[in-house]
């Protein structure tokens, strides 16, 4: 069955539709417009909202620049919870005040000869800052050694460095020596209450001019030097000559990751002796150092002499480190070789190993070739217990060649460190003197024990 329309029927319809087109048009003619409206509104309200925000920006701007003028002169105080710090407004100038307290007790037993006793081993005043950025300075007092000998006075560091090199850092004054891994770690950090044996080889520090640079996993420093400083002041009625130092040293971290290390270091020593170094004094304690006694000394030679006609002196030192996790592992070698215009020259060394463990879980911080601050993961005071950490060290040193027969002293020592926090410790070493070797002198073959203790703190 098929449907077909009447041709009346389809005139109608073509006539209906031909006259609705029209309308349709119109209806979506205004639907546009409607939208085309609607999208101005919107556009006016973001161009309204831009304009508040680009006023509320100005009038904040013009805060900045209101408060940089009346702040200009300002000084801000800030805190790092050890060290107070005070900076300008404009980060050009920074003053730092800081110190630190290391109170010791020692006890003796067997053959030393050593009386038990109390002392402050370090009592610093630290001032430290810088000046238009690229100026840096320090200087630090030890007021625990305020008079005595050469070794023992006061002033510590006292310098000023430049640092807006790309290249490194220039550092001219009074300033440690770059020799040795233990001596540019600072008392702080190190693992023992005093450096190992081979420490009686250190230059220490003296006045000079020195150059530093770094990289991801290398450190170099060098450095030209005269005396200390107090030795310059204890000569300074008599015309002398204080002789002249190159010293340098490279270090370099083959292995570096998150849970540990390995440190190489290389050290030398050039001296080229004047009239107050040619004629030098080697001692040591025995790694403790309330007591003055020493027990190993080249004090006099067969004759009644210390070591004099010195013409030249050269040192050379070996550093290996490792640090895996809690464990840490280390090392050094310090050979002196001395040339006499006089008499036989001499060749002196020592060195160290040690082992230390925390039990807590912590691990050394390493910073540029020296191992820096002990990070406690749970402090005293805020809900921890600190850090524990125990150590074992030997450690030996031989000023005995030729005609100085200043003797061999091998300890042993075992330690434990109690970090309270970040900069309070608690620390106790127990010295076994397993043998001194100085035929001719009463401490010949005699051994002993100590026990000595430290109570610190620094900001």
């Amino acid at each position: 069955m098929s449907f077909k329309l009447k041709p009346l029927t389809q005139h109608l319809l073509l006539a209906g539709f031909i006259s609705l087109s029209p309308l349709a048009a119109q209806a979506a003619n205004n639907d546009a417009d409607a939208r085309i409206e609607k999208l101005e509104q919107q556009v006016n309200l973001l161009l309204k909202k831009l304009d508040e925000q680009n006023a509320q920006l100005n009038q904040q701007q013009q805060e900045i620049k209101t408060t940089k003028a009346a702040t200009k002169d300002a000084v801000i105080a800030k805190t790092n919870g050890r060290s107070l710090k005070f900076e300008s407004a404009d980060g050009d100038f920074v003053a730092q005040v800081g110190g630190r307290l290391q109170a010791d007790a020692a006890f003796y037993d067997g053959d030393i000869p050593s009386g038990d006793g109390t002392d402050f081993r370090r009592i610093f005043l630290d001032l430290r800052g810088q000046v238009y950025k690229d100026w840096a300075y320090r200087f630090q007092y030890d007021f625990a050694r305020p008079n005595g000998s050469t070794s023992t006075r006061g002033i510590r560091d006292a310098y000023i460095k430049y640092t807006g090199l790309d290249a490194g850092n220039i550092t001219v004054g009074q300033f440690k020596t770059p020799f040795g891994l233990e001596h540019l770690t600072s008392s702080l950090h190190s693992t023992f209450l005093e450096r190992g044996l081979n420490h009686v080889f250190t230059p220490d520090r003296r006045i000079g001019i020195g150059f530093d640079t770094k990289g991801d996993n290398w450190t170099f420093a060098v450095g030209g030097f005269g005396g200390p400083a107090e030795e310059n002041e204890k000569n300074d009625s008599t015309s002398t000559d204080e002789g002249w130092n190159l010293i340098g040293r490279v270090t370099a971290t083959p292995f570096k990751s998150d849970n540990g290390l390995l440190h190489i270091g290389l050290a030398a020593r050039q001296n080229w002796a004047g009239d107050t170094d040619s004629s030098i004094r080697l001692r040591a304690r025995p790694e403790v150092g309330v007591d003055g006694a020493r027990l190993i000394d080249t004090g006099t030679d067969k004759i009644g002499n210390k070591i004099r006609n010195i013409d030249e002196q050269r040192s050379y030192g070996v550093e290996l480190a490792g640090v895996y996790g809690p464990l840490s592992l280390q090392a050094e070698y310090i050979t002196t070789e001395i040339e006499r215009d006089q008499g036989q020259d001499l060749d002196f060394d020592g060195w160290y190993a040690y082992a230390s463990y925390f039990l807590t879980g912590e691990s050394r911080t390493y910073k540029n070739g020296i191992f820096d601050r002990i990070k406690v993961k749970k402090a005293v005071g805020k809900g921890g217990y600190g850090a524990w950490e125990v150590a074992a060290r030997y450690s030996t040193a031989d000023l005995t060649d030729g005609d100085i027969i200043g003797g061999e002293l091998d300890n042993a020592t075992f330690g434990v460190n109690w970090y309270a926090t970040n900069n309070v410790r608690f620390a106790a070493n127990y010295i076994k003197v397993l043998d001194i070797d100085r035929p001719g002198n009463a401490l010949d073959g005699k051994d002993g024990d100590i026990f000595a203790a430290r109570a610190q703190i620094d900001f």
